[in-house]
């Protein structure tokens, strides 16, 4: 890719020789305008954004120093190059601390011009190098810390991961404080140690979303996702956006970067955001629950259950909630039946559809008929209600996944829910769906398919940079789903059993291939060799290097 330059001269036979003299094309510069004054210059260099300007001081109507405080002004980093007579070299040394790279004194001596042009050819490609690199590599980093982030939402970070990443963010501090933008380049700055959580889901989702195709729902979710983006940007400097299920989405942003978020400041963000989910899709309603404490990584999982459990007993017509405003468990009950009467079901429901004994169904069904009882006929008889709506609408959607339930049984049961059931009716609806599962004996073997697939297509990608959401996605489940599902059936997390299969790969070209270490980190899924080193070393207990030592002498 050329270089740009634009020439600046008030006098048109120098102008002229600039543009003619100088040999720009095997410089690999492209001229991108010529300019007589500096009003002029400085519209064709906000216009072309040229990598190198070349300009006169004295000029008329804006001068050289002029345009170059202009330049600078405008955020341009060009390289700048400035004629002068020697009578003006004190406004040549004024011209230094606007970031001018040198001058040239008339009479121009093209042939120093020429050489001085070339070195600045290369100090310029070698600074887009940097940054390109630089760029990549924030790229990057960004896209790291947004996995790590979904997998401490969903508790699936080993301390394997925890530890590398914590030394990564020492590493990136010493840089960040040794670096300070050395000649211009950014500079990665520390990841964050403690986040605030906005969790906001899209209530009635579950329904409308019956009779949508996999395509409609992926390119809805994406939607929203890309509305939460832009809506937030103007808010929060550093934030990232993730999701776990469908019609429901994670917003983390650190501690300290902002002032303490409200909910008068979140309201016309989410005015917009609902009147665009009435205006594709009417009848959903978002709401939100924030946690603004400071949440360590490690918190996170537990902070995003805390969350889905107050938008459940929260008052349905509140599309804003505090975490921190909110009981941590509601007066009367003690924390055991707490958990035992509510949160539980719905964590156990996916595991015994699955892979629990019989037996399991039917201690949920009991579980979820002793706690209606206890609820009825008492204050808190609604909450009991929108806790058992929310249960089965959690159902349907793992009998949906299963197969269990046909797209004609799923709008009846529907259909029952929009007819604002009591207590009671809507225990009756749950343990029938329950009773359904019970006699159906595919649980096992939809697993089983659902994991086999997985499993090829871990074994097949084992060479690419891929993580929960993709697999998750091309199975066509939710990543949270994919994770119950996963330990349940191999007994250890999608990371670790990941991390165990690229490990034994990599033993395997070590001991029986002449790849390079470089070739096998890459061939194993790994961007970074001295991520895959630690990682090998934290596995094997030695180096890459002293492994195929080893297996050298064995053979």
């Amino acid at each position: 890719m050329k270089l740009k330059v634009l020439l600046v001269d008030d006098e048109p036979p120098i102008l002229n020789n600039l543009a003619k003299v100088i040999p720009w094309e095997a410089l690999h510069f492209e001229v991108i305008g010529l300019a007589r004054e500096g009003n002029q210059a400085l519209e064709a260099a906000l216009l072309h954004g040229p990598d190198l300007i070349l300009s006169d001081i004295r000029m008329p109507v804006m001068d050289g120093l002029t345009l170059i405080r202009k330049v600078r002004e405008h955020g341009l980093d060009s390289e700048i190059l400035l004629l002068t007579g020697y009578q003006e070299f004190e406004y040549a040394r004024t011209g230094i601390k606007y970031g001018v790279r040198d001058y040239i004194c008339k009479p121009i001596d093209y042939y120093a011009l020429e050489e001085t042009v070339r070195r600045l050819a290369g100090q310029i490609a070698d600074k887009r190098n940097r940054q390109f690199r630089q760029r990549h590599l924030n790229r990057m980093a960004h896209w790291l810390s947004e996995k790590y982030l979904l997998y401490s939402l969903l508790g699936q970070v080993t301390e394997e991961d925890r530890g590398w990443w914590d030394e990564e963010e020492e590493r990136e501090t010493e840089r960040t404080e040794g670096s300070a933008g050395r000649n211009g380049e950014a500079i990665l700055t520390p990841k964050p140690n403690h986040y605030s959580l906005l969790l906001l889901e899209a209530e009635g989702y579950a329904g409308r979303s019956l009779s949508w195709s996999f395509t409609e729902r992926k390119s809805w979710n994406l939607q929203i996702k890309q509305q939460l983006k832009d809506l937030f940007q103007p808010l929060l400097r550093e934030y990232i956006i993730t999701q776990l299920r469908e019609g429901e989405w994670c917003l983390l942003y650190p501690v300290g970067t902002e002032e303490d978020l409200s909910k008068e400041r979140f309201r016309p963000f989410y005015e917009r955001l609902q009147a665009w989910v009435r205006g594709e899709k009417g009848g959903m309603a978002i709401r939100m629950c924030l946690e603004a404490g400071c949440l360590a990584r490690s918190d996170l999982h537990s902070a995003y259950q805390r969350l889905q459990r107050l938008l459940l007993s929260g008052p349905a017509e509140e599309w804003f909630l505090r975490a921190d405003d909110l009981p941590s468990q509601e007066a009367g009950l003690p924390a055991e039946e707490e958990e035992a009467g509510r949160w539980v079901y719905i964590e156990e429901l996916g595991s015994a559809l699955r892979h629990g004994p019989p037996d399991a169904l039917n201690r949920i069904a009991d579980g979820l008929t002793q706690y209606a009882e206890r609820m009825a006929g008492t204050q808190r008889t609604g909450e009991a209600e929108r806790m058992l709506n929310y249960v089965l609408i959690h159902l349907m959607r793992e009998l949906r996944e299963l197969r269990v339930l046909t797209g004609e049984d799923e709008a009846v049961v529907w259909g029952r829910l929009q007819e604002s059931l009591g207590l009671k009716d809507l225990l009756a609806l749950a343990k029938s769906l329950l009773n359904r599962a019970l006699t159906c004996h595919v649980g096992r073997k939809s697993a089983e398919m659902l994991m086999h697939s997985a499993q090829s297509y871990i074994r097949d990608h084992l060479a690419d940079d891929f993580g929960i959401e993709e697999i998750a996605d091309f199975l066509g489940i939710s990543c949270s789903y994919f994770c119950l599902l996963f330990k349940n059936h191999f007994g250890e997390t999608f990371v670790e059993y990941l991390t165990r299969q690229r490990m034994e790969m990599a033993k395997d070209l070590l001991s029986g291939s002449d790849k390079t270490i470089a070739q096998i980190c890459l061939a194993v899924g790994y961007q970074e060799r001295r991520y895959f080193s630690k990682v090998f070393q934290k596995y094997t207990g030695m180096t890459p290097s002293d492994f195929r030592m080893q297996q050298s002498r064995v053979t």
